[in-house]
C-alpha cells in the first residue's frame, strides 16, 4: 500500500513516537509510507507544515495526486481538515488516528469531519468507546456512511531487558513524564509519596523530563529531604530507564520501562491507576495506564505510596517479569503494522 501521513510537527511526544515506530514497521513489510513533513526537517515546528492547512489545499493537491496514496492517515485536527478537503477534491480515503479526547466543542468539529472519513483508529478501549458514541449520535446525517473502526495498540520496539533484581541491592525509583500542565503536580504527589515510604532514604530517585514545574519540584524535593536526580528533558531516556527498577508514569513513558523489565505504577491525566500487576494488566491497557480513564482515580500521595509499595513488592518477588513479557507482545510493532495495513486495505477498497 501507499500511505501518506500528514503530521503537525515532529515535537517529542507520544504521537510522533507512534508514527515513527509505525512507519518503520510498515516500511519493513513492504509498504510505501510518506511522512509530510519529513523527519529530516531541522526545526521542531517545520515551516513546511504551514502548507498542510485546508485553506492551502489547492497548492497541496497536485503533490498529493502525484504521490498517489491509497490512504491518508492523520492525527491532528488541522491536518484532518486538509484530508477532508482532499477527499472531496481527489477522492482519496482518509483515516483519523485519535490519541486523546477533546472538549465538547472540538468533538463536535471532529464529528463533522468524520462525515467523509473512511476510518477511525484508537489505542485504548476508552477512546474506542468515546468515538464510537460520537459517530452513533442521533445528530449523524441521514444517509451518510459512518467510518469503520479499528481498536489498535501503541507500537514500541522491544528494548534490551534490564538485569534481574538482586536481593539487597538499592532500588532505583523513577518518575518519567513532562513536568508541565497537569503532569507537574502529579510529580509533586509522587515525591510526597516516596518521602512517606518507611525506607525512602535507601532509594535512588530519578525524575526524567522537563517542563515549567521543574524548578518548583526541585525545591519540593529539597524540602522533603529527598536526594533526587532531576535529568531535565533528555533526547534518549533509554540509559536512565535501563537502571530503573520501579517506574511511574503513563503512556509511552511507562511503556518504555515495562518492556525493559521495570515494575510500573500508572500515574496519568486521570490520576493513579495503581501498580501494574499481571491481574490488572488488561484494565491498564484499556485506560492507557491512567491517561484515558472513564472513571475517577485517586491522585493523593497516599494512593501513590500504596501503589509504589505493591510495585516494589511485585518487583522483588519477580512478578514484574510476567508483565514485561505480556507488554512486549502487546506493543509488538510488526503485528500492529500488519493489522493496520489490513484495515487500510479494507477502507481503501470500500471507498
Amino acid at each position: 500500500m501507499r500511505i501518506l501521513k500528514l503530521l503537525r510537527d515532529h515535537s517529542t511526544n507520544g504521537i510522533t513516537t507512534y508514527h515513527r515506530m509505525l512507519t518503520q514497521a510498515l516500511q519493513a513489510q513492504g509498504h510505501a509510507v510518506a511522512l509530510w513533513p519529513g523527519e529530516q526537517g531541522r526545526w521542531r515546528q517545520d515551516p513546511r507544515t504551514w502548507l498542510l492547512h485546508p485553506q492551502l489545499e489547492p497548492l497541496v493537491r497536485g503533490a498529493v495526486a502525484a504521490w498517489r496514496p491509497d490512504v491518508i492517515y492523520v492525527s491532528h485536527y488541522t491536518q484532518a481538515r486538509l484530508a477532508h478537503r482532499l477527499r472531496q477534491t481527489l477522492g482519496i480515503p482518509w483515516v483519523a488516528c485519535m490519541h486523546n479526547g477533546h472538549s465538547p466543542q472540538r468533538m463536535a468539529q471532529w464529528a463533522a469531519l468524520y462525515t467523509n472519513a473512511s476510518g477511525i483508529v484508537t489505542m485504548s478501549n476508552t477512546l474506542d468507546q468515546m468515538y464510537q458514541t460520537l459517530v452513533q449520535a442521533p445528530s449523524w446525517p441521514v444517509g451518510v456512511a459512518r467510518p469503520a473502526f479499528l481498536l489498535s495498540r501503541l507500537p514500541l520496539a522491544a528494548a534490551p531487558l534490564r538485569a534481574p533484581y538482586q536481593a539487597g541491592q538499592p532500588l532505583v525509583l523513577s518518575y518519567c513524564s513532562r513536568l508541565s500542565g497537569q503532569k507537574g503536580p502529579r510529580c509533586g504527589a509522587w515525591l510526597q509519596a516516596v518521602a512517606s515510604l518507611p525506607n525512602a532514604a535507601q532509594f535512588h530517585l530519578q525524575v526524567i523530563g522537563g517542563g515549567s514545574h521543574l524548578a518548583a519540584l526541585k525545591k519540593q524535593a529539597q524540602d522533603l529531604g529527598l536526594s533526587v536526580n532531576f535529568t531535565g528533558m533528555v533526547a534518549n531516556p533509554a540509559p536512565l530507564l535501563a537502571r530503573t527498577d520501579v517506574l511511574t508514569g503513563a503512556g509511552y513513558a511507562l511503556m518504555e520501562g515495562l518492556v525493559r523489565g521495570c515494575a510500573g505504577v500508572g500515574l496519568g491525566f486521570g490520576g493513579c491507576f495503581g501498580a501494574i500487576t499481571p491481574e490488572r494488566l488488561p484494565e491498564a491497557f484499556a485506560v492507557n495506564f491512567g491517561d484515558h480513564c472513564p472513571y475517577p482515580l485517586l491522585d493523593s500521595p497516599e494512593s501513590i505510596a500504596q501503589a509504589l509499595r505493591l510495585a516494589i513488592e511485585q518487583y522483588q518477588q519477580g512478578q514484574s517479569t510476567i508483565v514485561t513479557q505480556r507488554c512486549r507482545a502487546q506493543f509488538d510493532p510488526t503485528d500492529i503494522a500488519a493489522e493496520l495495513a489490513v484495515f487500510f486495505q479494507a477502507v481503501a477498497k470500500a471507498a
